[in-house]
């Protein structure tokens, strides 16, 4: 029923809000639990979002899973850089590496 309800009622909200945010430049992400475990996400980050929209957007992509969610942090961090000192003390270098992928 949540499902439905998320589908019918709040999943077509969410996408008109993504639509008017695009349209004005604005960044967005939304993500909603409709049931344990499965989730609906919409999201607009145009460049020049800030690293905590970014932040939320890598979370939400993750679903749950630390381990995919420190990954794609630390791969963030090699390609952008970072100033996070538990990025450095794992060998992180601070400034972007230009052969990153």
């Amino acid at each position: 029923m949540s499902e439905q309800i998320y589908d019918e009622l709040i999943a077509p909200k969410l996408l008109e809000i993504g639509k008017l945010c695009e349209e004005h430049g604005l960044p967005v992400v939304a993500q909603v639990e409709y049931a344990p475990g499965d989730f609906g996400l919409t999201q607009f980050r145009p460049d020049g979002a800030s690293l905590p929209m970014k932040l939320m957007a890598i979370s939400a992509r993750c679903g749950g899973n630390v381990d995919t969610l420190f990954m794609a942090i630390e791969r963030h961090a090699r390609e952008h850089g970072h100033g996070s000192i538990y990025l450095h003390r794992l060998g992180v270098p601070i400034t972007p590496d230009r052969g990153a992928a």
